[in-house]
């Protein structure tokens, strides 16, 4: 035991020696915190240039989000899991930003690029999302006029479409 004990005094005597022990310990704890940082954060994926397949991870992501949010209100007027298909009319539209330049022999434009850890993309001002065109709707209760009539309502707000283009069928359940 005195072995350890006198090697445990020697390293708190030199480190009592080292000047400005508290920017040291300051560097380490800050060293710390960003490897705990960045070893935490979520890996970015590899972002393609291509503008199509930013605008079908939008529109997959949109489409997806209100057929799961129509779904779910269907399901709380319903009582049960319904079926919903979303018929959509295009894709995402992303309205980009351009650069124009004049010159003596006439002016020019070019989309305005942003780098971000070494990926290149266009600036995008908006997106515009598809339409839907039409949606079907199965589930349990959809021969009952009132539950039918509450869910063409609902989805019809939801969508922003008229009522015509929603058809409610009951499931064979």
């Amino acid at each position: 035991m005195d072995k350890k004990e006198s090697k445990l005094k020697n390293i708190f005597a030199k480190i009592k020696s080292v000047k400005h022990i508290e920017i040291i310990i300051a560097v380490i704890a800050v060293v710390i915190m960003l490897i705990i940082y960045f070893t935490t954060l979520n890996p970015t994926k590899a972002k393609n240039n291509n503008d199509t397949q930013i605008n079908d991870a939008v529109e997959t992501d949109y489409c997806t989000q209100m057929k799961h949010e129509i779904t779910a209100a269907v399901a709380n007027m319903c009582g049960s899991s319904p079926t919903v298909v979303i018929s959509w009319e295009s894709s995402v539209e992303s309205v980009i930003a351009y650069i124009t330049n004049s010159s003596s022999s006439g002016t020019s434009s070019a989309p305005q690029i942003i780098t971000v850890q070494g990926t290149s993309s266009p600036i995008i001002l908006k997106e515009i999302y598809p339409k839907a065109l039409g949606v079907v709707v199965i589930c349990q209760g959809g021969d009952n006029v009132k539950t039918k009539l509450d869910i063409i309502s609902a989805v019809s707000v939801l969508l922003d479409i008229t009522p015509d283009k929603i058809n409610v069928f009951p499931s064979k359940k």
